[in-house]
């Protein structure tokens, strides 16, 4: 991890490409399934909650072996073993048709976990500011 500002990290090898690869057809299933969704938040009209889709075992998995650990490791003075302990994730989409873009704003949150999920061609922008 790379601290780009004082309680901001970055890292682009946080997961493999296969797995990002395989996030993106499940979440094209999803969206072709059926399957009822809601706007993952009030800002955003197109997206999935993960928990309402089947995806809440394997976060809970992934916060308490991965996120959680890492999250104590970089924020020993926020996270402690009974921290960070519940989740709320979700996905956007932003396309020209669609939300093209998010409004600043803060997470209620101890942690928040920023993965970008597009392609690297086709797409200009995406940019992700820290105030």
């Amino acid at each position: 991890f790379k601290e780009l500002i004082p309680g901001v990290f970055a890292s682009d090898v946080l997961f493999t490409e296969e797995f990002r690869q395989d996030l993106l057809e499940e979440l094209d299933h999803i969206e072709t399934s059926g399957i009822p969704r809601r706007r993952p938040n009030g800002m955003n009209r197109y997206g999935v909650i993960l928990d309402h889709v089947g995806l809440e075992p394997s976060l809970q998995g992934f916060i308490d072996a991965y996120l959680r650990p890492v999250a104590a490791m970089l924020f020993p003075e926020l996270v402690g073993a009974s921290d960070a302990d519940e989740h709320y994730a979700f996905t956007v989409r932003y396309e020209p048709s669609g939300d093209t873009e998010l409004s600043k704003h803060g997470d209620a949150s101890v942690v928040t976990l920023n993965l970008c999920l597009g392609q690297a061609s086709g797409w200009e922008g995406g940019e992700l500011r820290f105030f």
